[in-house]
């Protein structure tokens, strides 16, 4: 009887034994696939770091070569396109609403004298009253422009000129660096008629 009990308290222990080593090591198992786990979520969460910042450094790369590209030397135009330019700065609500319309046209200098005051300026004009011409001239980098301001109580007749001057540079800094503005500018060129022409034909 007593070898029976120590026999089966034996076999009693050595189960527990067992028993535990293998909660040991299915806890060690465990633990190992959550370090992995933990591993793999700290890689890709580092993965996703590097891409943002390549995104960063691709953007701050693509800035940089803007601001090379608008501080690069701007080409030299003609009178033509600095009118245009010079009327997108001072009126662009005016010019945009009738380029393109027949009547809007350009005249050099000393083509279509309107009187002395004007006679060594170029112009645009929408043929309209005074206050509808836009005149100006180039020497050297300084556009000299004129524009024709009504009195204090709204008369045209009563109105005198306004002369203001502004940098070609400048005009070509803001307006004619980029090949999108070239394009805008040039389209805008394309449409202006010759006032020459115009009064021809009226």
């Amino acid at each position: 009887m007593k070898k029976s009990i120590v026999i089966t308290s034996a076999l009693v222990s050595c189960f527990l034994l067992t028993a535990c080593g293998s909660q040991s090591s299915s806890s060690k198992e465990s633990s190992s696939t959550a370090a992995q786990s933990s591993t793999a979520k700290s890689s890709s969460s580092k993965k996703f770091s590097q891409s943002d910042s390549q995104i960063q450094k691709a953007s701050s790369s693509s800035d940089s070569s803007t601001t090379a590209s608008s501080t690069a030397k701007t080409a030299k135009v003609d009178d033509k396109t600095t009118g245009v330019m010079l009327a997108l700065l001072v009126e662009p609500d005016w010019f945009k609403e009738y380029i393109g319309n027949d009547f809007f046209c350009y005249s050099p200098a000393g083509e279509n004298p309107i009187n002395d005051a004007v006679a060594d300026y170029s112009y645009l004009t929408a043929n309209g009253d005074p206050t509808s011409f836009l005149y100006y001239k180039v020497n050297g980098n300084t556009v000299t422009y004129k524009m024709w301001e009504v009195s204090d109580s709204e008369s045209v007749a009563d109105g005198h000129f306004e002369i203001r001057t502004v940098s070609l540079s400048n005009l070509e800094k803001d307006y004619y660096v980029t090949q999108s503005q070239k394009d805008e500018v040039n389209g805008y060129v394309s449409q202006l008629r010759s006032e020459s022409d115009y009064l021809n034909q009226n």
